[in-house]
């Protein structure tokens, strides 16, 4: 038996939409990966039907158009850019500027936009600084394809909306939950009261929830070259791995480094299903 949504898509690379100048474009395209796909586009209008013709998963921009002359009366493009944000606000967006009062005063209209980051030109945009956030937007996905199942579930049961969203926020960052009692807290509930949601939506009990998220965040960090198992299990709260190995090993049926070297994303997926859903 499948577990997994019929329609749901694979996601094995990331699909970037850029509108960068030259250097800019050069430093990301450094950063991709190879199964990572770029889209360059020239302007906004460009930019607006990359998005409605195919799936794109990160929006990296310099808010400012290439060649444009400074002017603080010119509004037209912060506008057009923040009216474009709005409407793919579920994409999540980088601003990359240029580290000056310029691109200052052109990032800040769109502070709060929804943008996923900014990053400044010459300042901190080095390689391993882009991939890391490419990665963040990878791993999003995977918390994506989870939450696809388990948020209806909840929702179909009338689950609080709290309890919902700390779910969410646990697959997303599991980092910051140590505990059961920590993601309850966030809850608003007790972890009875926790338990008991998960039980009437078919969930496995929140301890399962949590490891399924830890578990999934594990995988994709560790298939990232130079991430070292021991850093992931100090970062979920571990004292050492083999608290963490023994979690990999009850969920998947794989050691850590069987997981990595054997096991894709679809399959883990599937595995991780197979012990949250009752």
């Amino acid at each position: 038996m499948s577990f997994l949504p019929p329609t749901s898509p694979a996601f094995h690379d990331v699909h970037v939409a850029a509108r960068l100048p030259a250097a800019s474009l050069a430093r990301l395209r450094a950063a991709l990966a190879t199964d990572d796909e770029l889209v360059e586009v020239d302007d906004w209008t460009a930019l607006h039907h990359a998005l409605r013709s195919q799936p794109i998963d990160l929006i990296v921009i310099d808010p400012r158009s290439p060649g444009e002359e400074p002017s603080s009366d010119d509004e037209r493009e912060p506008s057009a850019l923040l009216t474009l944000l709005t409407e793919f606000r579920s994409i999540p967006t980088i601003l990359y500027a240029a580290h000056t009062r310029d691109g200052l005063r052109a990032v800040l209209p769109l502070a709060r936009s929804g943008v996923h980051q900014v990053v400044f030109r010459g300042f901190d945009d080095t390689r391993e600084r882009l991939r890391a956030l490419l990665d963040q937007v990878a791993a999003s996905q995977l918390a994506e394809r989870l939450l696809e199942v388990i948020v209806p579930r909840l929702v179909a049961v009338g689950a609080p909306a709290e309890v919902v969203q700390a779910v969410a926020r646990l697959f997303h960052a599991p980092t910051a939950f140590r505990t059961v009692h920590q993601l309850a807290t966030v809850a608003g509930r007790q972890r009875g009261q926790l338990d008991r949601w998960m039980l009437k939506a078919g969930l496995a009990p929140t301890k399962v929830v949590m490891l399924a998220a830890r578990v999934a965040w594990t995988y994709h960090y560790l298939r990232a070259p130079g991430n070292r198992f021991k850093t992931l299990a100090l970062r979920l709260g571990y004292p050492d791995v083999v608290g963490l190995g023994r979690h990999v090993k009850w969920m998947t049926a794989m050691t850590p480094t069987q997981l990595r070297r054997s096991v894709g994303e679809e399959e883990l997926i599937a595995m991780l299903l197979r012990r949250l859903l009752r």
